[in-house]
């Protein structure tokens, strides 16, 4: 083989080479486009893998379910004072308390009102009364809408809206008033004044506070 023939071969050789490895490449790139472009087994829903376009998911509940877990109401304890706003003042205000204060004469003690059920009970603990000028044989006691106010003395801001509970002995000491199902009340009960029956003299008063 002459000399010439022989550079043809390698020539011819060579470009057979590369044209070999240009088809191989060739050839991986189609297969890796091919795997790119098949879709991926899943079973979360296309909203979950975030395709646009897709619903939101409602948080799962502990079951695993897709609606949301329900959460039970607080139930009310008619007994605690909570309960509607157009409620009766006796059945969402109380338990409230107050001390009892002299107004035209002399009064001390404590009140204290408090519900169960349909029961209002006023008590009054330790119950004082004096007047200057007479002997005090009995109290009335109010439920009123007025206010009572001062410290040592104070004053009572009548407003003609009151509740009579009854007239008890001046030295019974301590006092209980069951009232069942209460109807009549003031709209909003703000004191307990005690007058003198006979006299009609204000003796003394107790504004009511919020207790727990």
């Amino acid at each position: 083989m002459t000399g010439a023939r022989r550079r043809w071969l390698y020539a011819a050789v060579a470009v057979l080479a590369v044209v070999l490895l240009v088809v191989v490449w060739s050839t991986i790139q189609t297969e890796r486009g091919d795997d790119a472009s098949k879709p991926v087994a899943s079973t979360t829903p296309l909203a979950e893998q975030g395709v646009q376009g897709g619903t939101t998911v409602s948080p799962s509940n502990t079951l695993g379910g897709s609606e949301p877990a329900s959460v039970p109401s607080p139930e009310l304890d008619v007994g605690s004072g909570a309960g509607s706003p157009i409620d009766p003042w006796w059945r969402r205000v109380p338990p409230v308390a107050g001390d009892l204060i002299p107004i035209d004469r002399y009064a001390a003690g404590h009140v204290r009102i408090t519900r169960t059920g349909e029961h209002l009970f006023v008590t009054i603990e330790d119950l004082r009364v004096a007047s200057y000028d007479s002997e005090v044989s009995s109290v009335r006691v109010l439920l009123s809408e007025g206010a009572v106010a001062g410290v040592r003395r104070g004053y009572w801001t009548q407003q003609g809206d009151d509740e009579d509970l009854g007239t008890v002995p001046a030295d019974v000491g301590t006092i209980t008033f069951d009232i069942e199902s209460p109807r009549g009340l003031p709209d909003e009960v703000r004191s307990v004044v005690l007058l003198d029956p006979d006299s009609g003299e204000i003796l003394g008063g107790a504004a009511l506070i919020p207790t727990d």
